[in-house]
């Protein structure tokens, strides 16, 4: 294999990588209401036909499943690699210091909403491709790189792409990271309700709550409007410093007409594979609100959210936490929180290891929940995903690993949901590196050049490896 050639090839071709990353940044590709042949809105369409265009300038050939996913072929042979990313993103969310939809390069880093989740990792293996290609390395197999629109609120995308078209034979999906995540958790999406309308009781009352934008995002802010009960803004402005001192909580409140004030909690946003990496702010809220004397219908649900679920992580106060030794442990986060005065709900999403089981998972959540009359109720779930470690395509992706970095590769499992899961013998395939703290769904999402360059590096010797033929 020429991997000099096929190095100095990526490396010459950084200044042109960071044009396109721009472009493809600019596109606010967020999943939006469908309309006609834009299953996922007008934006995701714009993304779709800006990275297909791409391709076929760059001698692809491609081809579009109906706005839903894409994908870019290269080669043929009797296998097919699959490489699987996607170009939906989170919304932006708050707290950003550069622009969100743009490239914004600081101190060595870029930075913009899907950098590194999955824009950036996306236009890096159709770079790899090129590089490949024009490297004059021959392959056994051929490679195609799957184009996906829906990968962050529920993969319509790939159910649609795989009943149209045979699923590749092995592949990787650059959405994680290094050296090789073989173990992918199973998840969960939980809706907890209930209607509060007609029930009466003392205390503050509450009008409305509202944090999140999705299950899979720590949410980083929550307000609450709530009655003042003849309390000024100063008493209650009092009761939340004290929970700020005592529990390190960032609580506000603001009057906002008579008798009425809004209540603010600042968190930390993060992704739901790893929630003590962020703060959740509707559990900071819901504490805040049950320490104040939240009264009325919402009281029993406000008070049994704030205990069981809270600012905790890893499920163990509704009594699901569990772990085991190849998958690690379960996480439980609090995405999305809504109140409209008669009807709250709230929305978890687990991630779970190999020796959970999801019908336990619920029916603890539902006795757990079920004294504060607020029912479950299953939105979606997937079974984890495993790939064994002796795998030909785990070792292989391993060896180009560290034939690149130098240093050793190791398979393990994460609790993050990637495309892998979607098609067999696939695995999850950097960008990451050990050690990176990973800024998908945070503010000022950023990654470093050089381990952009470095990754698009690895994923090319990746396809030699493993789809190439024995020089």
């Amino acid at each position: 294999m020429n991997y000099e050639r096929l190095d100095a090839l990526i490396e010459a071709r950084r200044d042109e990588f960071l044009e396109d990353l721009a472009r493809w940044l600019g596109v606010p590709s967020v999943k939006a209401a469908p309309e006609e042949n834009a299953p996922f809105g007008r934006e995701l369409r714009k993304m779709l036909d800006l990275a297909l265009s791409d391709a076929r300038r760059y001698g692809f050939e491609t081809r579009d499943f109906d706005g839903y996913a894409g994908d870019v072929t290269m080669g043929g042979g009797e296998k097919t690699m699959g490489i699987l990313c996607h170009l939906d993103v989170v919304p932006a969310g708050e707290g950003w210091t550069a622009e969100p939809f743009a490239l914004t390069v600081r101190d060595g880093n870029l930075i913009g909403r899907g950098v590194i989740d999955d824009k950036g990792p996306a236009l890096g293996a159709l770079y790899a491709l090129r590089c490949v290609r024009d490297a004059g390395i021959e392959l056994k197999d051929a490679v195609r790189l799957i184009l996906g629109c829906d990968e962050e609120s529920g993969m319509a995308d790939m159910r649609h792409y795989m009943a149209r078209t045979a699923s590749p034979d092995y592949g990787f999906s650059p959405d994680a990271e290094f050296p090789v995540i073989n173990i992918e958790k199973g998840g969960i999406g939980i809706l907890l309700s209930k209607n509060t309308g007609g029930e009466g009781g003392a205390g503050i009352p509450v009008h409305s709550m509202t944090a999140g934008e999705r299950p899979n995002v720590v949410p980083g802010f929550a307000k609450a409007v709530v009655g003042t009960n003849g309390a000024s803004p100063e008493e209650i402005r009092a009761s939340l410093e004290a929970l700020n001192r005592a529990r390190g909580f960032k609580l506000t409140v603001e009057p906002i007409a008579a008798g009425l004030a809004e209540i603010a909690a600042a968190g930390l946003s993060a992704h739901a594979s790893t929630p003590h990496l962020g703060v959740n702010a509707a559990g900071m809220l819901l504490i805040a609100l049950k320490e104040l004397g939240a009264g009325g219908g919402s009281r029993d649900a406000i008070a049994a959210l704030a205990d069981l679920i809270g600012l905790s992580g890893d499920g163990k106060e509704l009594g699901i936490a569990i772990e085991d030794e190849l998958s690690g442990k379960l996480t439980c986060n609090l995405g999305i929180l809504r109140y409209d005065g008669s009807h709250l709900t709230a929305q978890l999403d687990i991630r779970y290891p190999l020796s959970a089981s999801e019908e336990k998972l619920c029916g603890q959540i539902a006795m757990a929940m079920s004294q504060a009359r607020v029912a479950i109720t299953r939105l979606y779930g997937h079974a984890p995903h495993h790939v064994p470690a002796d795998h030909r395509l785990v070792r292989g992706l391993i060896k180009a690993y560290s034939d690149v970095t130098g240093k050793k590769g190791y398979a393990f499992a994460i609790g993050g949901g990637t495309y892998s899961r979607c098609m067999p013998d696939t695995v999850a395939f950097g960008p990451n590196f050990p050690g990176d703290i990973d800024t998908c769904h945070m503010p000022d999402e950023n990654f470093s050049l050089e381990k952009m360059m470095l990754s698009i590096r690895i994923m090319a010797h990746a396809i030699a490896d493993l789809a190439g033929r024995e020089s």
